[in-house]
């Protein structure tokens, strides 16, 4: 067995940036029995999201080589590496001063460094470039941030600037994106400017201390006013630029090239493995394949979108964005999916960012909190189609059948957003891939 490396590039349009990169995979499709199909999403540059790739393959190698997962020999496997333009958050700019006297300076900083990067919308991974229309409406957001405590009218305009930035067709109920494009700028930004306390422990699986591993929980967004709004609705829009692109990536450039394989090679087995915004990515790419897709797994890694987008009528009357991928078995294999309190990003960040929510007394970031991240909590909402499980150490079984969703905590595992690439990821992946 082998693991034979292939690339493409995208665009933050979706775009394969070099069609000789697909026509080199598609012309050894026919010497394959399976292609993994790896992305990132939360790396700044190529070298970093290299760095994710190397190490994941080398764990994949080395469980291959313990021969601990069965119905592996005889295949011939293609690894393909997505690159596309992603961006790691920043803990400074999410949760600025943690507490701290000086938490108000920082997060004025905080304020303007976020603004700054929502400038840069890079064609490709590890660009700089932007557009003269984008620039020009943070700019005049940048402008307004000294009057925002006192002003009303910059407040309105400050939310309209940053939303001439986002393609409101990408929004959705589930996950405050709706809300954005639909509530009054004045409402916007009362709903962020409340501070949002750290939730009381548990012993249920929901928030725990602050000196639990990773220390996830236990941390709130503890300043409050408009300007502290203002940073909460920035990084909201830094969200919403991520969400809008994987999903362009994966839904244009990543499900056309995954049609072309198929086409090329029918019996080819295919698995989908994304990361953070590159788990949306991927789903992305699931939910544009016909119904009844045959011979597709999809493992997520701390995936960075809502908890329901999986979910049916998650909240009585809506389906998550990507409910196709299940409901019409556009993944005919199982999917699996880490989660874990111990991640900052996805547990504490991801709610903070979309919390349009009135209801300040929801428990942040967990299960019951409707704007949820997938990565802290697994698929929600989701009827029978979930079974609750754990990442296992190598050499431990699964019981994985097609049609369902697994949800694996990690807690033991996975100490922190970007922890993905250890042994027992590696193990529970192969795991999924045997299956099919």
């Amino acid at each position: 067995m082998s693991f034979t490396p292939f690339e493409i590039e995208f665009t933050r349009d979706g775009l394969v940036f070099d069609e000789a990169q697909v026509t080199q995979l598609l012309d050894a499709a026919h010497g394959l029995t399976d292609l993994l199909v790896l992305s990132h999403g939360w790396n700044n540059d190529k070298a970093e999201a290299s760095g994710l790739y190397d190490t994941l393959c080398a764990n994949l190698a080395k469980v291959v080589a313990a021969n601990v997962v069965p119905d592996l020999a005889g295949r011939e496997f293609g690894v393909l590496r997505i690159f596309w333009p992603s961006k790691r958050f920043a803990d400074a700019d999410l949760i600025p001063g943690g507490g701290a006297a000086s938490a108000n300076i920082e997060n004025d900083e905080a304020l303007l460094r976020v603004l700054e990067e929502l400038k840069h919308d890079p064609a490709r991974l590890g660009g700089s470039d932007t557009s003269p229309a984008r620039s020009s409406s943070i700019d005049a957001a940048q402008r307004l941030a000294p009057r925002l405590e006192t002003d009303e009218a910059a407040r309105r305009e400050f939310v309209l600037h940053l939303r001439a930035v986002l393609d409101p067709a990408a929004a959705h109920p589930d996950d405050g994106t709706e809300e954005f494009f639909t509530r009054a700028p004045e409402q916007i930004f009362n709903s962020f400017s409340d501070a949002v306390p750290a939730p009381a422990a548990t012993g249920d699986g929901g928030a725990t201390s602050v000196n639990d591993a990773g220390g996830a929980a236990g941390v709130g967004d503890l300043l409050a006013g408009f300007k502290a709004a203002a940073r909460r609705i920035a990084n909201f829009t830094t969200y919403c630029t991520m969400k809008q692109r994987a999903g362009l990536v994966g839904s244009i450039g990543l499900a056309r090239v995954l049609r072309q394989l198929r086409d090329r090679q029918p019996g080819l087995r295919l698995h989908l493995v994304g990361h953070s915004f590159g788990g949306r990515l991927v789903t992305a790419a699931a939910n544009a394949l016909p119904a009844n897709t045959p011979a597709v797994t999809m493992t997520l890694l701390q995936a960075a979108f809502s908890h329901n987008g999986l979910a049916s009528k998650f909240d009585g009357k809506n389906d998550g964005a990507f409910r196709n991928v299940i409901a019409q078995a556009r993944i005919s294999g199982p999917i699996a999916i880490t989660h874990t309190k111990n991640d900052r990003a996805v547990g504490i960040a991801y709610p903070l960012a979309s919390r349009l929510s009135r209801d300040q007394a929801a428990a942040l970031g967990d299960k019951d909190d409707p704007y949820g991240g997938m990565g802290r909590n697994g698929a929600q909402h989701m009827g029978g189609d979930t079974v609750e499980g754990e990442l296992q150490r190598v050499g431990n079984g699964y019981s994985l059948a097609s049609g369902k969703v697994f949800n694996l905590n990690a807690d033991a595992f996975i100490k922190d957003h970007g922890d993905v690439t250890g042994p027992e990821v590696a193990y529970a992946l192969l795991s999924v891939v045997r299956t099919v």
